[in-house]
């Protein structure tokens, strides 16, 4: 068997000019496949920062897509987003929530009483000075203060 025929061919098969197909990837820096910014949005990658490019509300991190860019998270944006607990109020930046809504902390609600996960009105035993108390759990409507 001669060796050099056969390896002159495989040596003519390499410098052969194929296609290569690459597959978008979340990782390219390419805005491709179901982006809507580069390497983020369209429900495969991570979702999108403030200022990159968006179809939909589900593209960005602050879940607002305004005018095609993710806008930033306000707390009054009526949509739970940034670091709040409840829509628009909870959280290190937004106002307390009221009664009902969904809390992480005392500090979430107006009544500083999160109980289960939900703001919860205040009463005479709750461990805290809210509603009309004077002193905690006293005063006010509550018993009074010794």
């Amino acid at each position: 068997m001669r060796v050099w025929p056969l390896l002159a061919l495989l040596l003519s098969m390499s410098s052969c000019s194929h296609k290569t197909t690459t597959f978008p990837t979340c990782s390219d820096k390419l805005t491709n496949g179901d982006e809507s910014d580069v390497d983020c949005g369209g429900g495969l990658c991570p979702l999108c920062n403030t200022g990159k490019a968006c179809r939909l509300e589900t593209d960005c991190r602050s879940k607002l897509c305004v005018g095609g860019a993710c806008a930033p998270a306000t707390c009054d944006d009526k949509t739970l987003n940034g670091s709040e607990s409840d829509v628009d109020c909870g959280g290190p930046s937004c106002p307390a929530c009221g009664v009902d809504a969904l809390c992480a902390g005392y500090n979430d609600c107006v009544s500083q009483v999160c109980a289960g996960g939900r703001c919860a009105a205040p009463s005479c035993n709750d461990g805290f000075k809210n509603g009309d108390e004077t002193n905690v759990d006293c005063g006010g409507a509550c018993p009074p203060c010794d």
